[in-house]
């Protein structure tokens, strides 16, 4: 039998140990967080910038998670909607 909460923990540990300044966690019944990714400055010393939610299922991982983009900066919508 699956541990799905105890799979979920670790991964969130692991999560946070690699984004450390850009993960957050929002709720943990059900396990929900945002990821904030910021891209390397381009052409213009423009960066881009996109938080990312997940809302882990119960069955998390063998469902997959729940995701919406969250918050953006500098993306335009078609590149939104490409992601």
């Amino acid at each position: 039998m699956t541990d799905y909460c105890e799979e979920q923990r670790n991964e969130l540990e692991a999560l946070e140990s690699i984004y450390p300044d850009s993960f957050t966690v929002l709720s943990e019944n059900p396990p929900s967080f945002t990821i904030t990714v910021t891209s390397e400055a381009g052409e213009n010393d423009e960066t881009v910038q996109i938080t990312l939610k997940f809302t882990y299922s119960e069955k998390y991982p063998d469902d997959a998670p729940l995701y919406e983009i969250f918050a953006q900066l500098n993306l335009e919508d078609n590149d939104v909607a490409d992601i």
